[in-house]
């Protein structure tokens, strides 16, 4: 859910970083601060971005949930696209107009009831 899956140099080059650098529950001011806290200088931001991981293959069946309206939705895209060409079993749940953090607000944000059953479905079909 709300994948940041790249904390290397290129964490903050995706689109979707500039189309929503302003969104209300993520701003690119915070996503700056995030990296500079993940990763410490001297660290190797790749351990701890699996979107670069070297292999992806036998893991087990993922959902990656992309609220379209998120500075991060670009990783999630990308680590759904890694994952299928690695084999790993991979649904990529895009939800428009929702933001970085929408399934805790489902008061607030529309699509968070209907992302929590699909989360719950999914987890029920793959934990049975």
């Amino acid at each position: 859910m709300n994948p940041a899956t790249d904390l290397t140099g290129t964490a903050l080059a995706y689109p979707s970083m500039r189309a929503h650098a302003d969104s209300p529950t993520l701003s690119l001011p915070q996503l700056e601060l995030f990296l500079r806290l993940a990763v410490p200088e001297g660290a190797d931001a790749r351990a701890v971005s699996p979107l670069l991981a070297e292999d992806l293959s036998g893991l087990a069946p993922a959902l990656v949930v992309v609220p379209a309206d998120d500075p991060l939705a670009d990783q999630g895209r990308a680590y759904a696209d890694r994952l299928r060409a690695a084999g790993t079993p991979v649904t990529l749940a895009e939800h428009p107009g929702a933001v970085h953090a929408f399934l805790s607000m489902p008061g607030v944000q529309r699509r968070a009831k209907a992302a929590r059953a699909e989360i719950a479905a999914f987890l029920r079909e793959h934990l049975a």
